[in-house]
């Protein structure tokens, strides 16, 4: 049976953005571990996380625009 791709599911724009916030925090966070420490890790996972999710959300708002 064919679908029709109005059917198909797209996933939550937001939580495609928190996930990859997430990853962006803990790739940005281990590799300022390596030379500041724990705090430093901290401190690059918030950033890293709250940069990653809106530039996600960015992405996938240019997206659905339609050109």
């Amino acid at each position: 049976m064919a679908e029709s791709s109005a059917a198909k599911k797209r996933p939550n724009s937001r939580a495609t953005a928190l996930v990859a916030g997430l990853f962006a925090g803990v790739v940005a966070g281990l590799i300022v571990y390596l030379f500041a420490g724990l705090a430093g890790f901290i401190v690059a996972f918030v950033i890293g996380a709250i940069t990653g999710s809106r530039a996600t959300l960015l992405v996938n708002r240019a997206r659905e625009q339609p050109s």
